[in-house]
């Protein structure tokens, strides 16, 4: 009879293929700065026309991570006031699941932002333009700031959070979400602000923090992702006399 329990020899096995995965990934990843990164920026500098360029650029904007932080802060003090109140949700989902994504959300956006903001200040990889400007290729001392902050994309990390949370929330929606991701992505390849590389490993810090983080948040067991915000929420409500917070308690079971 199996218990859904992993045996040792199980996980032994599940993190030697982990860890290969990760080095090969890593291999690829460096095979990719050494051969493919540069003469790809100066073919690209070169042969994208001045519309693609632009209309690239445009694209590009839709990585910016301080609306969909604003989107997702928002969307979880509603579902918290939603549940706090009893309303009834829009959505078929629920308040309690839109609360989760939510935060879900917030927490690959933050997780993935320090993990980026560390690599950038510590690879200190110069940009594309510092190539095509100066010639300038390799990394610069640690700290440096622009234009040595090129690894990894930061907008790459926020298109893909977006699309790898929406992805497991609702995966009928992965593969347009993905594709828009993967052309944000692009976006920044093809207007010279990053390498391939760079794009990739940011690509692949939001899915990694997305799948990992999906498993704590999103599962209904673990009531920690609500209880401590309705927590804050029942105290605010209780400061009205007219108002009754009996429906935070079941969050807290």
């Amino acid at each position: 009879m199996t218990t859904g329990v992993p045996t040792p020899s199980q996980r032994t096995s599940r993190l030697a293929r982990g860890a290969t995965g990760a080095l090969a990934l890593a291999l690829l990843l460096l095979a990719c700065a050494i051969w493919l990164d540069r003469p790809l920026s100066l073919w690209l500098n070169v042969n994208v026309p001045p519309a693609l360029d632009k209309a690239f650029d445009r694209i590009g904007n839709l990585g910016d991570a301080g609306l969909y932080v604003a989107v997702g802060l928002i969307c979880y003090i509603w579902a918290l006031n939603g549940l706090a109140r009893g309303w009834s949700c829009p959505f078929k989902s629920g308040f309690d699941r839109m609360a989760r994504g939510s935060l879900l959300l917030l927490a690959t956006m933050t997780v993935g932002g320090i993990i980026t903001w560390l690599l950038k200040r510590l690879v200190s990889r110069a940009r594309p333009e510092a190539l095509l400007d100066h010639g300038i290729y390799g990394l610069g001392q640690v700290f440096a700031g622009k234009p040595y902050d090129s690894f990894p994309s930061s907008h790459t990390l926020a298109a893909f959070a977006v699309a790898s949370v929406i992805a497991i929330l609702s995966p009928r929606w992965r593969w347009p979400v993905m594709t828009l991701a993967v052309l944000v992505a692009a976006s920044r390849v093809i207007n010279r602000d990053h390498f391939l590389s760079d794009v990739c490993v940011g690509a692949l810090i939001a899915i990694c923090c997305a799948v990992l983080l999906a498993p704590r948040i999103l599962d209904t067991r673990y009531h920690w992702p609500l209880a401590r915000a309705m927590a804050v929420v029942e105290g605010f409500l209780n400061r009205f006399p007219d108002h009754s917070a009996a429906s935070l308690h079941t969050l807290k079971k």
